[in-house]
């Protein structure tokens, strides 16, 4: 039994009459009636009750009916879905991001744009720490993760990464600070300052940039704050709980208490793409192609 006996026996049923049913599959009307037979016998059971002028379903025709005009729409579906998914319009993409990616302005209006363009593909969006995000990548829980560098020296295998954006790194601090009045500092102004900073694992992450370009600038910063959150590391700047050093991408971020400063030195962040190497999902891989034409320095 394939689907073309399903199709001619649906077609059938619902004209009720062998030769409407012929004319609109397309086929003689006896090759259809031995189409119908063959499949009585198949079954072991008449489908249709035979009259000169007419034919009706029987008690099992009515319920062969049934199912098999279920089992032919749910194939339509199948189909038309497998060549969406297999065009890249459809299914379901898992990002994770890290807060911060959303404030870089071309990267929420790829996304827009890529949802408007594929309106039958799902983007869910996970904002999680930048170790599960790559370890979630070979386990397909997450398709593409946009986190902060440096990454770790060793990615799992079967990942890779591009940049997708450079930002300048400033100071955020307290309005009441001695420095909120500058119109740019050094950075080792803020050698004796409390510092907050964002809870990374070692060498990873923003939390690793901000000891880095301090011990650069000829200090280790005193961290007495870590945060997992943006606007819990702001607010706790505002409420002079200490300084910090974040990207100018978040001064779209107007927080009564606090200010964004300017630095001398030049200090940058990047926020790279993390993916497969292999991606063999081709609604994934117009995401990223997607993300590749906006990756800028």
């Amino acid at each position: 039994m394939d689907f073309r006996q399903f199709r001619y026996f649906v077609t059938t049923a619902e004209e009720l009459h062998v030769a409407r049913a012929a004319e609109r599959l397309g086929i003689a009307q006896p090759a259809l009636s031995q189409q119908i037979k063959a499949l009585e016998t198949q079954l072991g059971t008449r489908l249709f009750l035979r009259t000169k002028r007419r034919i009706e379903l029987t008690e099992a025709g009515q319920a062969f009916f049934d199912e098999a005009r279920n089992v032919l729409d749910h194939a339509e579906r199948a189909t038309r879905r497998a060549r969406d998914i297999g065009r890249g319009e459809a299914g379901r993409i898992d990002i994770g991001i890290v807060g911060s990616a959303m404030f870089d302005q071309p990267f929420p209006h790829l996304l827009s744009a890529f949802r408007k363009q594929h309106p039958k593909v799902h983007l869910a969006m996970h904002e999680l720490p930048i170790l599960r995000q790559i370890d979630a990548l070979p386990q397909r829980e997450l398709d593409v993760a946009v986190v902060r560098a440096p990454l770790p020296h060793r990615l799992p295998e079967g990942v890779e990464h591009f940049p997708l954006s450079r930002q300048r790194i400033l100071a955020a601090i307290p309005d009441s600070h001695r420095l909120a009045s500058a119109a740019s500092i050094s950075l080792a102004e803020l050698a004796d300052d409390d510092f907050v900073s964002f809870l990374d694992p070692e060498g990873i992450g923003l939390g690793h940039d901000l000891i880095d370009v301090c011990r650069r600038s000829g200090f280790t910063p005193r961290v007495t704050q870590h945060v997992t959150e943006i606007g819990t590391m702001i607010s706790l700047i505002a409420a002079g709980f200490g300084v910090s050093l974040l990207t100018d991408i978040l001064t779209p971020i107007q927080f009564p208490g606090m200010c964004y400063i300017p630095l001398n030195e030049e200090h940058y962040s990047w926020l790279v793409v993390v993916h497969r190497r292999f991606e063999r999902s081709a609604t994934v891989q117009s995401l990223l192609d997607g993300l590749r034409s906006i990756a800028r320095d």
